[in-house]
C-alpha cells in the first residue's frame, strides 16, 4: 500500500475507520485537497476528544449518514455542535448483509447471508439507490468547503460510504487503483470483528458455508466494488456517464467541484 494511502487515516477515540481523502492523487499527478472530506463509521462512540478534532482540526460543517432509521436510531451519531446532520438512507429498508440490523445475533446464525457482489450491484443499479446517492453525492459537491468539511458515514464505512466516495473519487479523476486501495483500508478494522464473528458462527453449530457468509459481510473484498464497476459500465458505457446520466449530476457541477479540490486538469 503506497505511503499517501496510509498517512490520510484519522485516528479518533471512539470513531473507527477513518480517513482524509485529500492528498489522493488523480491520474493527471494533481492532489486532491485535504481536509475537505473524510470518511468513517458511525459516529455513536465519538468522545468529546474526537468531536473538538472534527471541529478544530477540520472544521466540521455538514455529516451525512447513509444508514436507514432503525440503525440511526439504535446507535445514534454524537451531534458535532456546528455540524447539520443530514440523514439520507440509501434504503428504506434494513438490508441483511449491507446495513447488518437484522438478526444482529450473528453468532448465532443457521442461514446464510445475502451474497455481497449482488448486493453491489443492487445498490448502483436500483433507481431509488441512484436517487439517493446522487442527492448524496450532489450535495456533496455543491459544498463551500472554505467553510469546513464534510464527513459521510454509512454504519461500518464500508459499503454505503465506500460506493459513495468511489463515486466522489472518480469525478475526480483518481485512478481505479488508488480508489480500492482507498476501499480496501477498511479491512484493517473489519477483519478482526468479520474473523471472530466466523469462528463464533461456527462455534455454535452453523456449516462453514453459513460461517463464511457472515464473515465475507464484515469486509471489503476487491470483487465487491469491481462488480459495481462491472455492472455501471455494462449499463452506462463509463463511469462518467453513470455520474451523469445514473446518478444525474450535472458536467458543470461535476468541474466546479474538482476545481474545489484542487483539480485543474
Amino acid at each position: 500500500m503506497r505511503e499517501m494511502q496510509t498517512e490520510r487515516r484519522i485516528s479518533f477515540e471512539g470513531i473507527s475507520n477513518a480517513r482524509d481523502l485529500g492528498g489522493m492523487m488523480t491520474k493527471t499527478g494533481e492532489t486532491v485537497r485535504s481536509g475537505c472530506l473524510i470518511r468513517s463509521a458511525n459516529l455513536s462512540a465519538a468522545t468529546e476528544n474526537d468531536i473538538r478534532i472534527l471541529q478544530d482540526r477540520y472544521h466540521l460543517q455538514l455529516i451525512i449518514d447513509l444508514r436507514t432509521p432503525m440503525a440511526a436510531r439504535m446507535k445514534q451519531d454524537v451531534p458535532v455542535p456546528g455540524a447539520q446532520y443530514y440523514p439520507m438512507p440509501v434504503f428504506d429498508d434494513a438490508m441483511v448483509g449491507v446495513t447488518h440490523e437484522r438478526d444482529r445475533d450473528y453468532a448465532r446464525r443457521k442461514t446464510i447471508m445475502p451474497d455481497m457482489k449482488q448486493l453491489y450491484s443492487l445498490m448502483v443499479m436500483r433507481e431509488d439507490c441512484r436517487e439517493r446517492f446522487g442527492t448524496v453525492v450532489m450535495k456533496i459537491m455543491q459544498t463551500d468547503f472554505e467553510q469546513g468539511s464534510v464527513l459521510c458515514h454509512c454504519s461500518e464505512g464500508k459499503d454505503r460510504c465506500g460506493l459513495t466516495v468511489a463515486f466522489l473519487l472518480s469525478a475526480l479523476g483518481v485512478s481505479r487503483e488508488m480508489i480500492m486501495e482507498d476501499y480496501l483500508i477498511t479491512n484493517e478494522v473489519s477483519i478482526g470483528k468479520a474473523e471472530k464473528l466466523y469462528l463464533e458462527v461456527l462455534k455454535n453449530g452453523a456449516d462453514e458455508e453459513v460461517a463464511r457468509s457472515v464473515r465475507d459481510a464484515f469486509v471489503v473484498k476487491e470483487e465487491y466494488l469491481n462488480e459495481a464497476f462491472r455492472v455501471i459500465e455494462a449499463s452506462y458505457g463509463s463511469m462518467e456517464n453513470y455520474l451523469e446520466n445514473g446518478l444525474m449530476i450535472p458536467k458543470l457541477t461535476i468541474r466546479a467541484f474538482r476545481e474545489k479540490m484542487g483539480i485543474q486538469s
